[in-house]
């Protein structure tokens, strides 16, 4: 089982640094691996992104047993919200039972997500070290319900159940605009990795601002991931 071994490592469109970030993964997440191609491998992801990561952040685990539920920092490594860890990791790096929940603990999807806000946006970002809009919404789900679903916003859509309005809205279903996606936390208000205030905010459909003008100008629909 193939795993990464530092913080955050980049995918990368190419083979280089200069290359377009496409998405992320963090510590003790798993992979496949297509092709090593020396300074660079090609991998594919659980949720099928294909891209290029640091071989040098590339290894081997054992079983991973916890998901961390905030950010830890301990003997000169960073381990990001949401990362894997086995128990190994755990007496190594000393880290204390209240930031450990076992793989399958859920937790609500929008207590988890207020803990990023002003986050910076990222693109490419999967990570509370910066998200994208699609990046934040595909972390919280796999963090808080145990479900891995698409990773940009056009396919997380294609995959979701559609719901008819914003009367049937219920908290922590996917809000969908024109390239971009929020999570709704009921009476109108939105929480998202907003490119337009380059950090995570939360906004309110219907507070007749121009922003939440444009956002409904952009809307598409509303979807729900059960």
């Amino acid at each position: 089982m193939y795993i990464i071994l530092n913080g955050v490592s980049d995918i990368r469109k190419l083979p280089k640094f200069r290359s377009e970030r496409i998405s992320q993964l963090i510590y003790g997440e798993t992979f496949d691996i297509i092709e090593d191609l020396g300074e660079y491998t090609l991998i594919k992801t659980e949720d099928g992104v294909k891209g290029y990561v640091k071989t040098t952040n590339i290894g081997e685990g054992g079983e991973r047993k916890y998901k961390l539920k905030d950010r830890y920092r301990s003997r000169g490594k960073i381990f990001p919200f949401g990362s894997y860890l086995s128990d190994e990791d755990v007496e190594k790096y000393r880290i204390p039972k209240r930031y450990l929940s076992s793989l399958e603990e859920e937790f609500d999807i929008i207590i988890e997500a207020k803990k990023f806000l002003g986050v910076p946006y990222l693109w490419g970002g999967t990570s509370d070290f910066g998200y994208d809009c699609s990046g934040m919404v595909q972390r919280l789900f796999k963090f808080s319900r145990n479900m891995i679903i698409p990773r940009n916003s056009k396919d997380q859509m294609n995959a979701s159940r559609p719901v008819r309005d914003f009367n049937e809205a219920k908290r922590g279903d996917l809000i969908f605009f024109k390239g971009h996606v929020a999570i709704y936390m009921g009476r109108g208000r939105i929480i998202h990795a907003n490119g337009t205030y380059s950090q995570v905010t939360i906004n309110n459909l219907f507070d007749g601002s121009k922003y939440s003008e444009h956002l409904k100008s952009i809307f598409i629909r509303i979807g729900r991931f059960e």
